[in-house]
């Protein structure tokens, strides 16, 4: 084999060893690409339901404790499914984390008369300013209705409770979902705080004799 030939020959290998090394790197590339297309971002975390296990509960001298829910039909307003806490969820929550039953007979009952969760929408500008304001266009409003009753062990109502709480708040347009669910779950809060506060007062005044 003269001269030449064998430059030529060392060129081949060289390009062919060129060319697998592109390859093999380029594989690399594709693996790694491929490995990121499976990575997820991690999920915003849910916020807790509001809780009273901090305070002390209230200990009736009653055998056991009963919640009531009068089934009722759908508004067309409401949106309570779209809470991350409904208020019907967040008093059922209150009363299993308030409320003992420590007594051998009788009945504590609880009604919860209204649970509501309901969005009224706003008028908003519609004239060339409104491209350049933002606008409140949605107002909700909450509502907890609750008639706490004694019942002695002849079926007899000895005292009741009543506690009516409302909050309600604006929401402006083009709000995101996260920003929603967030406004929703802070309205939740102010309205079973206002609740337990009036409640508690009530049971204390009107229902003291069973209170142990």
């Amino acid at each position: 084999m003269n001269g030449t030939a064998v430059r030529e020959r060392l060129s081949m290998v060289r390009g062919g060893a060129i060319r697998a090394a592109l390859a093999g790197t380029l594989l690399v590339v594709v693996a790694i690409a491929a490995a990121g297309c499976e990575i997820t971002l991690p999920k915003t975390p849910e916020r807790a339901p509001p809780s009273f296990a901090h305070l002390p509960p209230l200990v009736f001298d009653l055998g056991r404790i009963d919640i009531v829910a009068p089934s009722t039909a759908p508004h067309a307003t409401d949106v309570g499914h779209l809470f991350p806490t409904s208020p019907a969820v967040a008093v059922r929550l209150w009363a299993e984390e308030r409320l003992r039953a420590d007594g051998i007979d009788g009945l504590l009952r609880v009604t919860i008369d209204e649970a509501s969760a309901r969005a009224t929408p706003l008028a908003t500008n519609t004239d060339i300013e409104d491209l350049f304001t933002r606008e409140q266009n949605e107002r909700v409003d909450v509502r907890l209705r609750v008639t706490i009753e004694a019942i002695d062990g002849t079926g007899q109502v000895r005292g009741s409770a009543i506690a009516d709480a409302r909050r309600s708040r604006t929401l402006p347009e083009g709000i995101s979902l996260t920003e929603r669910e967030r406004q929703y779950a802070e309205i939740v809060d102010d309205l079973i705080r206002d609740y337990n506060a009036s409640q508690d007062a009530a049971i204390r005044q009107y229902l003291r004799l069973y209170l142990r």
